[in-house]
């Protein structure tokens, strides 16, 4: 059976001028040649809000001023309030790579093995242009050997959450610290679940692709680990948002060498069918060619069993516990009693 994503509403973020920002600019596609989508005086603000909180203000200000997407009315008032929050949102950006920059400096003397993912490391590298991408905190993918010292480093706030973080380090997903205000995730795993079982994170720490922010050298994964990552947070980071299927097209398209490294690398962990359920979900929520050489390699991936289950369970959103729950028949048996107790105990030491 091939992936099909769960039935879910997504109309309001599926006006058309949400998915022509969404798509605006994406390489390797014919030019735009078709109507406009347009905005109305009723949809003007909701669709301002909905990018903004996508983080997309910038590619739908790219789009009304390339003509893709117009306005019915007071067009120049309505893309000066997209800038704005597109400014504001640079404004945050410019904070966090400061942090980063900071953190950088802080992890060095420390020896903990750390690569920068998502939001900055796919802006600088990924992106035709940094400003392009906006993002919201920092995330790090961390070496499990260096799990408690990064914890220190950060440092992790530990306060009632010792089950909790020692469940993370054998089985979950990572880790969030607040510094200066600002949100720091750091990652043992891709994802929670099923598919996290497979994720060998330590073959991301061979190489590195570094990238540089105020005159320091940042290190980040390399771009088929960043495309990997990206999948994983599209079909089972939670919400599906636009922005984090622009990102699977934007570095499946511009990088074909990366995609093939990156089927590879699926292929060898056996999460093949979370980048195709990525690919097809991308393609299909950004109304990209299906004839596409990315597209069709997807559409031929066949998603069995166990796994389509589990990729429904995150479709759906099932609770925290359900997402968890879904690794237990990927674990050795000599594993799952240890994941039933960890998970019992985090529960209880949460109440729930």
């Amino acid at each position: 059976m091939r992936w099909k994503q769960s039935v879910v509403s997504f109309a309001s973020r599926d006006h058309p001028a949400l998915i022509a920002a969404a798509r605006h600019g994406l390489p390797g596609l014919p030019a735009f040649d078709g109507p406009p989508a347009t905005i109305d005086a009723n949809d003007a603000e909701p669709i301002r809000i909905f990018a903004r909180t996508d983080r997309i203000s910038g590619l739908l200000a790219g789009a009304v001023r390339s003509g893709e997407v117009v306005f019915t009315s007071d067009a120049d008032a309505h893309l000066e309030s997209i800038d704005d929050d597109w400014h504001t949102a640079l404004h945050a950006c410019v904070l966090i790579e400061a942090l980063l920059v900071r953190l950088a400096d802080r992890l060095a003397p420390t020896g903990v093995r750390w690569r920068v993912t998502k939001g900055a490391a796919v802006a600088h590298l990924d992106y035709p242009e940094p400003t392009l991408r906006n993002f919201a905190d920092i995330d790090l993918v961390v070496h499990a050997d260096d799990w408690e010292a990064i914890l220190d480093a950060v440092p992790v706030d530990r306060s009632g959450r010792t089950r909790a973080l020692a469940f993370a380090h054998r089985f979950g997903k990572g880790a969030t610290a607040m510094v200066d205000g600002m949100e720091i995730d750091l990652h043992l795993r891709f994802a929670l679940g099923r598919f996290a079982t497979r994720n060998r994170l330590a073959e991301c720490f061979d190489t590195a692709e570094p990238f540089e922010l105020a005159g320091r050298t940042i290190s980040a994964l390399t771009a088929e680990f960043r495309l990997l990552h990206a999948c994983h947070h599209a079909v089972l980071g939670g919400e599906a948002e636009l922005r984090a299927f622009r990102d699977v097209a934007q570095m499946a398209l511009t990088s074909p060498a990366a995609m093939e490294r990156a089927w590879d690398v699926a292929r060898s962990w056996g999460v093949e069918a979370v980048v195709a359920a990525a690919v097809t979900e991308a393609w299909r929520r950004l109304r990209l060619p299906v004839s596409h050489p990315v597209a069709l390699a997807a559409e031929g991936i066949v998603i069995h069993g166990a796994d389509r289950r589990a990729l429904e369970v995150f479709a759906r959103r099932a609770s925290f516990r359900r997402q968890a729950l879904t690794s237990l028949g990927a674990l050795p048996l000599w594993q799952r009693p240890g994941f039933i107790h960890s998970a019992w105990r985090m529960s209880m030491e949460h109440g729930s």
